[in-house]
């Protein structure tokens, strides 16, 4: 009852609705109405009430919920179909459901809290209630296989860029996928395909984004940050959410016509510690050297301690 409530009064655009009306919509008695209200006031929701002219929805709390998206976010195609939940396990493994059971291009999973986040090489991501942006795009190109993983690179681009205009924060890509902000990783990007060596079936990428202040685990605690310690001022999911999709549909185009060629300029600017030294860990083996760059392949371009100079196409970086 009480979403539904929600629902009327987040499609109302911030107008009155009176007494009466909602009483009809809803099919409960106008004190039953009024409970409802106040049962949301403590979620978050704030109301003004004028006699004769009803309720008006002033505000909300930072919510993400597909109606808020689809309100908010002005996109055609990322967030036309939302599926929202309170909380799940996983967006990612959620995705790769609907995706199998025929979800359209562009359709996104996003909840409020997951309960066994995914990261990238198996590892789990931390996902608070509240507390970030846990959120599963579901793309189906006609790329190449082999241009498969660049689009990690380029939603990195997007979600870096989407938060230095939005809080001016010199925020910088771990190469592959971590956003880091001084020396705490603020986001990670996991992108996971299935298809043939000749076609992709559908591509999903997911994303995690810490956006308030939350108590890590322990492991996490030096290494773990999110952007309320960072800016001056309250983070809001939807704003941040929707700079993301919208310039990501701007320029998914491109990427989808001419690959990652036409952004590798910028992501080797904003390449985190460029000429530090670095391990890389390979499966078998370890590689020490520089960050030199990525190429138009986003194969990072490292230089070995005897000044040789190799590309590595996957592996995970130590600085």
């Amino acid at each position: 009852m009480r979403e539904k409530l929600k629902e009327i009064f987040l499609k109302s655009n911030h107008q009155f609705i009176s007494g009466e009306e909602l009483s009809q919509q809803m099919q409960i008695s106008r004190t039953a109405i009024w409970k409802q209200i106040e049962e949301l006031k403590k979620e978050g929701y704030q109301f003004e009430a004028v006699r004769k002219k009803g309720y008006r929805l002033l505000n909300e709390p930072d919510d993400i919920s597909s109606e808020i998206i689809q309100r908010e976010c002005h996109t055609k195609i990322f967030g036309s179909n939302v599926v929202y939940f309170k909380s799940i396990d996983s967006t990612q493994t959620k995705a790769h459901e609907l995706a199998r059971q025929g979800a359209k291009h562009g359709t996104i999973v996003i909840a409020n809290e997951q309960t066994n986040g995914k990261g990238r090489l198996g590892r789990s991501w931390f996902s608070n209630e509240g507390k970030g942006i846990w959120m599963s795009i579901l793309l189906r190109p006609s790329f190449s296989y082999n241009e498969a993983p660049q689009i990690t690179l380029f939603a990195s681009i997007i979600l870096t860029n989407a938060l230095r205009s939005l809080y001016g924060i010199d925020i910088r890509i771990k190469w592959p996928n971590d956003l880091y902000f001084e020396k705490k990783k603020i986001a990670g990007i996991l992108t996971e395909m299935h298809g043939e060596q000749d076609q992709i079936h559908y591509l999903i990428i997911g994303i995690g984004l810490n956006t308030h202040k939350t108590k890590y685990p322990l492991e996490l605690k030096q290494k773990a940050g999110s952007l309320e310690e960072f800016i001056n001022q309250n983070p809001r999911r939807i704003e941040i959410l929707c700079k993301f999709l919208e310039q990501f549909e701007k320029k998914y185009e491109l990427f989808h016509q001419k690959g990652f060629a036409p952004f590798f300029d910028e992501y080797n600017q904003l390449l985190l510690k460029k000429g530090t030294p670095i391990v890389v860990t390979q499966s078998t083996s370890f590689i020490y050297g520089q960050i030199y760059g990525v190429d138009e392949n986003g194969y990072l371009i490292v230089k070995k301690e005897n000044g040789e100079m190799i590309k590595v196409v996957s592996g995970d970086i130590t600085i």
